[in-house]
């Protein structure tokens, strides 16, 4: 399915921006979206939020320049779901953003909260067993929400792999701020994720000045590395389209990356339809699930899980909905 973009306009007052509407499939709630993006560890230090959860707002880099997002929900206001979507451009950019700009921009939208996906054929795969029915019965339509993107995924799990959540933020916070590209909406000052070209020259001595462990300090330098010396390999683009098996495989290749690293990227930072992660608690909750013993394979775990191929990104994150009893 392809994304519905409707009422493309032009505007020049508080800055140059491009503004149009979204129709995403049915049924449908940002509300909801956004609430989940919080609950499920998918929200971002560049994530801003309206009250009552009205908008999201942040900087993105697309088609080579840096843009303010804003989504903004239209569900009041019209029979069927619509989101508002407002690119602006940065405040010492004499350029508005074009068509192609704001197509972008609806990607990116699209993939954060899969908004064109066929919620009725998803729960037509999901029902196929007494799991999947349970499951649609508790949870559907919810969508899973995603990470901001796969290299922004990429960076922020591995940080925060096995730390305090608090000093992840932190770690976090400081390479932006030490290396992610400056940009100016507004007034408000921001600092995006640092691209791979960004990272190029920097050592694991400067990331422990950074209060980063060594391990950590070790691990990012050489992620960087693999990603810039195998474009082709590393072409997120391209891993969005591989089979779940080969874009997984692909990622726990690199330093520091581990299986269940390599499943959640891929599900949530490609992000990818159709990837199962490969987590003890999950197995836990699949063993209880069906009746087994106290926790599953992995091997048992993928077997079972099959069946709701292609949609088995949905058919984890209802089962982590049910793990944290949501």
């Amino acid at each position: 399915m392809s994304l519905k973009i409707e009422n493309l306009t032009s505007s020049s007052e508080g800055g140059l921006s491009l503004t149009g509407t979204l129709q995403p499939t049915e049924p449908f709630s940002f509300k909801r979206s956004l609430t989940s993006l919080r609950e499920s560890g998918a929200t971002d230090l560049n994530d801003s939020f309206g009250p009552e959860d009205k908008w999201l707002e942040r900087p993105v880099h697309l088609n080579g320049h840096s843009f303010l997002l804003r989504l903004t929900d239209l569900a009041l206001e019209a029979e069927a779901p619509r989101l508002e979507l407002v690119l602006l451009a940065e405040d010492d950019v004499e350029t508005a953003p074009t068509r192609a700009d704001f197509e972008a921009a609806a990607e990116w939208a699209n993939r954060r909260f899969w908004l064109d996906i066929d919620m009725l054929a998803v729960r037509d795969v999901l029902m196929v067993d007494e799991y999947g029915e349970e499951l649609v019965t508790r949870y559907w339509p919810a969508r899973p929400t995603n990470l901001p993107g796969p290299w922004e995924g990429l960076l922020k799990t591995v940080i925060g792999n096995q730390i305090y959540p608090g000093l992840a933020i932190r770690l976090l916070q400081t390479l932006l701020d030490t290396y992610g590209q400056k940009v100016q909406f507004q007034g408000k000052v921001s600092h995006l994720y640092p691209t791979p070209e960004r990272l190029a020259n920097v050592l694991p001595e400067n990331l422990l000045g950074l209060r980063f462990s060594r391990q950590k300090a070790r691990y990012l330098p050489g992620i960087v590395q693999a990603v810039l010396e195998h474009p082709d390999r590393y072409n997120w683009e391209h891993m969005r389209s591989l089979p779940a098996e080969k874009a997984v495989a692909a990622l726990d290749e690199l330093s520091g990356v581990g299986p269940w690293t390599a499943h959640y990227v891929a599900m949530r930072g490609l992000p990818h339809l159709d990837i199962f992660v490969d987590e003890e608690g999950l197995h836990k909750t699949l063993a209880a699930a069906y009746s087994r013993r106290a926790s599953l394979s992995s091997d048992e775990t993928a077997k079972l899980m099959k069946v709701y191929s292609p949609y088995r990104s949905f058919a984890c994150y209802y089962t982590y909905m049910r793990m944290y009893a949501v």
